[in-house]
């Protein structure tokens, strides 16, 4: 499956990280940066670390670099339950391995 979603403060990425991990297979996200750069990261890691960087404020590139409008999540097995609360209402798609 593959889900628009909107992440809009530091709690929603944390809840988000903490449903994602309890997936057994890999969950992407996909998005553009601030160039409107392509990246395709781990959700699993890349929001630990967004968390990390938005608490400790140590590092010059932040979460505010990510363009938040294009954030994708996706993932081999269908986890619109799961995230539900993240998805952006009608943007849902299946994806073919």
């Amino acid at each position: 499956m593959r889900a628009k979603i909107e992440l809009i403060n530091s709690e929603a990425v944390n809840k988000f990280t903490e449903k994602v991990k309890t997936v057994p297979c890999e969950v992407r996200l996909i998005g553009k940066d601030e160039n409107g750069s392509d990246w395709n990261l781990s959700a699993k890691s890349l929001l630990c670390s967004l968390i990390v960087e938005h608490k400790l404020q140590k590092r010059e590139h932040t979460a505010h670099t990510l363009d938040w409008n294009t954030l994708w999540v996706e993932c081999e097995q269908d986890i619109f339950s799961l995230i539900k609360e993240f998805v952006i209402s009608g943007d849902t798609e299946s994806i073919s391995k």
